[in-house]
Parts: C-alpha cells; sequence; structure tokens
C-alpha cells in the first residue's frame, strides 16, 4: 500500500485525537486561569455568555464540517512562535495580576498549539470558529468609563436640540423635571459585547466573502455604541415628558433591553439582503506531501513540545508568585510635611481599598486653617484581590461624583513624578464634600500614574531584583467655591513634601529602607 498520501479519513482521526489531548491537557495546566473565568462567568452578568462561547465555537465548526473534509491537515510547526509569545504574557500578566490580559494569553497559547496540529489551510479555513473563543474572555471593563462619557453627550445634546434646557456637570445633568446620571448600568457595555458577540456568529453563518464579514461585525460593533445613546436619550424624554413617573427605576433598563432587541433584530434583517451561500470546495491539495508516519511523528513532536513547554511555564511562574516580602514594620503617617502637620482630627471619610494593614488615612493643616487630606494603601506583597493597581482601590466608598482633569507633573528633587488630578464629591456623614484630588502609584520603588507601565514594571521587578510591592496614594484638599489655582498650589505644597517621606516609610515597611 502507498502512504504517500493517506486517506484524508486517517489523517484527521489523528490530528482530531491530538487536538483533544492537547485541549484537555491545557485546561488542567492552566487551571486556576479558567477557573478564575468560569467564575467571572457564573458571578457577573454581563459576562454570562461565555458558558456558549465553546459549543458555539464547535457548532460552528460542525456547520461546514463537509466542506472541512475536502481540507487535509498537516501540522506546522511555525505555529509555535505565537504559542510562545502566548506563554511570555502569559507569566507576566499572571504575575501581575491583570486577569484579563492572563486569560487572553491563555486563549492565544490554546489557539496556537490547535493551529500548530491543524495547519495552514485548516486554521485560515476556520479562523472565525477558533477566534471566536476569544469572547470567552471576561473583557470590556476599561470601556465603561469613555462609553458613560460618549453616553452622557450625546443625551444631553439630544436634549438641547428638543429645546429643553439642561445643565451638565461630568456624568450628572438636570432638566427642569429632574436630575439625571450616568452610571456604569447605562455604559452600553453590556448590549456592545452582546451584539458583537451575536454579530461574530451571524457574520460567520451568513457570508463567506472575508470582507462581507469584517464590515458586518464593525457594524454590529459601532450601532449598539450610538444605539446606546438614542436610548438614554428616550429615557429621559420619557421621564421628562411624564414629569418623572415613568422610566425612573428600574423599567429603565427593561426599557433598554426591548429597544437593544429591536436594534438587533433590524441589524439582522438588513445584513439578510446581502446574504451568500458558500458552495462546497473541491479537494484542497496540502501544500506539501508527507507520508502518514511523517504525519504523526510531526503532531506528536508538536503536541509534546507545546505541553512541556506549558508544563514548565507554569512550574516557573509559581516559583516567582512564592517569592516572599515580609512586612517589617508598620506604615505610618508622617508627622510634618513642610509647613504642613499631622492633625489629631480623623479624615473627613474613609477610603475604599483591598484587604491590607497597611494604611493611612489622615488630615494635615497649617496656619490659616489651610487643609490637606492623605490617603495610603500599601501591599508589600502583591497578588490576586490584593494589589495596588485595582479598581477597588478608590479614594472613597460613598463617591457622589469624580470629574478627570488630566495629569499633572510635580518637580521632586530634580525629577518629576506625575500624577492624576480630578475634582470629586463624597458624601460623608450626612455631608458633603467637594474636593481637589491627586492620585499616583508607587510600584516596587518607582512612582508612576499609567496602569499598563504599573503592571509592566511589576513584573520585571519580581523576576528581577525580587520586589513585589505595591501602593496606591491620593492626597486632597476642599475646592469649595475659591479658584482652582489656590486648591492646586496646596497640593503642589504638600505633595513636596510628603513623597520623599512616604516612599522611606514605605520602603521601611517591607524591609528595604537604606
Amino acid at each position: 500500500m502507498n502512504d504517500a498520501v493517506p486517506p484524508a479519513a486517517a489523517r484527521w482521526r489523528t490530528t482530531l485525537i491530538a487536538s483533544l489531548t492537547i485541549f484537555v491537557a491545557m485546561l488542567v495546566l492552566f487551571q486556576s486561569t479558567v477557573q478564575g473565568m468560569v467564575h467571572i462567568w457564573y458571578s457577573y452578568e454581563t459576562y454570562t455568555h461565555g458558558f456558549v462561547i465553546l459549543p458555539i465555537s464547535l457548532w460552528l465548526v460542525w456547520h461546514n464540517r463537509k466542506h472541512l473534509t475536502e481540507f487535509t491537515p498537516q501540522p506546522s510547526a511555525s505555529f509555535m512562535v505565537i504559542v510562545g509569545v502566548g506563554l511570555l504574557v502569559w507569566v507576566l500578566a499572571r504575575l501581575t495580576a491583570v486577569l484579563v490580559v492572563e486569560q487572553l494569553a491563555f486563549v492565544t497559547v490554546l489557539l496556537g498549539t490547535q493551529a500548530a496540529v491543524l495547519g495552514w489551510q485548516v486554521t485560515r479555513y476556520l479562523a472565525f470558529p477558533l477566534l471566536f473563543l476569544f469572547f470567552a474572555v471576561p473583557m470590556g471593563q476599561d470601556l465603561i468609563p469613555p462609553m458613560m462619557e460618549f453616553t452622557a453627550t450625546f443625551a444631553v445634546e439630544a436634549v438641547r436640540l428638543s429645546g429643553i434646557p439642561v445643565y451638565r456637570e461630568g456624568l450628572w445633568f438636570s432638566l427642569p423635571s429632574g436630575n439625571w446620571s450616568v452610571v456604569e448600568a447605562c455604559s452600553g457595555v453590556r448590549y456592545l459585547i452582546a451584539s458583537i458577540t451575536l454579530g461574530f456568529v451571524y457574520a460567520y453563518v451568513t457570508y463567506h466573502t472575508l470582507w462581507k464579514r469584517m464590515l458586518f461585525v464593525l457594524m454590529s460593533a459601532v450601532v449598539p455604541i450610538f444605539a446606546n445613546g438614542v436610548r438614554a436619550y428616550m429615557i429621559v424624554m420619557i421621564g421628562h415628558l411624564s414629569k418623572m413617573e415613568y422610566a425612573v427605576g428600574v423599567d429603565h433598563l427593561i426599557y433598554g433591553w426591548i429597544f437593544f432587541g429591536v436594534v438587533m433584530f433590524l441589524l439582522f434583517w438588513l445584513g439578510s439582503f446581502w446574504q451568500e451561500e458558500q458552495a462546497p470546495p473541491e479537494f484542497v491539495a496540502p501544500p506539501r506531501t508527507i507520508t502518514m508516519q511523517s504525519a504523526r511523528g510531526r503532531v506528536l513532536i508538536i503536541s509534546s513540545v507545546a505541553l512541556l513547554l506549558s508544563a514548565a511555564t507554569v512550574w516557573w511562574t509559581q516559583q516567582l508568585e512564592n517569592v516572599e516580602v515580609r512586612s517589617v514594620a508598620v506604615l505610618e503617617a508622617p508627622a510634618t510635611s513642610g509647613e504642613w502637620s499631622l492633625s489629631d482630627q480623623p479624615a473627613l471619610w474613609p477610603m475604599a481599598h483591598q484587604p491590607t494593614v497597611h494604611k493611612i488615612e489622615a488630615r494635615y493643616k497649617r496656619e490659616g486653617d489651610e487643609e490637606v487630606q492623605l490617603f495610603v494603601v500599601l501591599f508589600p506583597q502583591q497578588g490576586h484581590g490584593r494589589e495596588a493597581i485595582n479598581q477597588r482601590n478608590t479614594v472613597a466608598s460613598d463617591l457622589v461624583r469624580l470629574q478627570r482633569q488630566g495629569s499633572r507633573d510635580l518637580s521632586l528633587e530634580g525629577s518629576q513624578v506625575t500624577v492624576k488630578q480630578a475634582r470629586i464629591l463624597v458624601e460623608a456623614n450626612g455631608s458633603r464634600h467637594e474636593h481637589l484630588m491627586r492620585q499616583w502609584y508607587r510600584v516596587a520603588g518607582r512612582n508612576l500614574t499609567n496602569r499598563y507601565a504599573g503592571k509592566a514594571w511589576e513584573a520585571l521587578s519580581r523576576i528581577y531584583p525580587g520586589r513585589a510591592d505595591g501602593a496606591w496614594i491620593a492626597i486632597t484638599t476642599p475646592i469649595n467655591s475659591e479658584n482652582l489655582p489656590a486648591a492646586e498650589a496646596r497640593l503642589e505644597s504638600f505633595a513636596g513634601g510628603i513623597i520623599p517621606q512616604l516612599d522611606s516609610a514605605m520602603d521601611a515597611a517591607v524591609g528595604l529602607a537604606d
């Protein structure tokens, strides 16, 4: 028997066994990453679609099974480059507790190994079903602030065009009939994620031309953004015209989902006019002819290398995660900072943060009854649930409003420290306090504000020299009705003296003082 051109069925049988084995083994090796994804699917309604991503992906493959049998799988080691890059990113994300990047890297490793076993031709044909697995990763959280801003802007401008006077401050706006605010639930991220996911499946099933598929996916991303702005405008108008009787409670969320359903129906209906039928391809010859024995050998080598490399990466990462950093002193607020002295009065409100015993909530005063506040949370050894760069670390648990004002540079002993500035309104003890805030991070001895740069520095510091500490820091001062420059001057005066002392105090707390 001549096996120079083996039966496609035999080749497929070997490939499917290898693919299934690799898939199960990867789930076991990266079980902590997988468990994190499943936990988010179960805990957050926005991401419950994650449970059906794998079944849908398998169905998309099954949907075109007759076309797929015309291809011959031929393993390609070139995809191992993708596996290597994915493993490197997974290590860095794991060390810095960036869950979304860790999970994206895991899916990349998983798809890279599958592509290496399937080969270029089959992978190219199955690109849409394979890439669909990325929708299993719970992501989109960073889109919430800009989408909230867009929704507020769209709704306010539409109301003004309707001839109704409206006053806006940040994400809050007022009409003669009542007050409104754009919160996370109004951002439209849920609609966007659902629309793109459905649009991806619809595009793959309905079209076979690449540009049509990509165009429909793009439309499924753009349409819900503008549709959410229209939805917000309609809800505000319903509330205004009904004298705040309707669309001011949970019913406006119900209206939102009904409106979203109508929008998606119209989008799919319009897309159906350009539906394409894909004719089954004739036999697709592989790029080169290899024997059945050679194909099996390549599949075995690629599978073994991928699994051994993944196992070694997971083991090495666990060793780096176990780097011990002991806290040798309790973090305390400095007694003075230039002209500023620590007050015996507590901070006006408590901050919100992840669990740690190293924290500062203090007030400082100087002559003329001028006042600033200092908030610090230090994590000697960062990890999941105890990290400086995390949205759970905020200046106040009862934050009524936050209006970002960009970045500011502070000159400090010949160097500059960049901080984020915002105007905040906090409710505490029955009163509201309007303050100007400046906030930054200190990661492994370096002050910075960019979250991504902070995470990258944290990962590098874990590898060498072995530091794992991080801190979230904020200073605030009352702004009331006075001008902004006076409040900024107070914060700059306080920061110039407090930053060096804080750096020394935090280094001492983790046993790294000179």
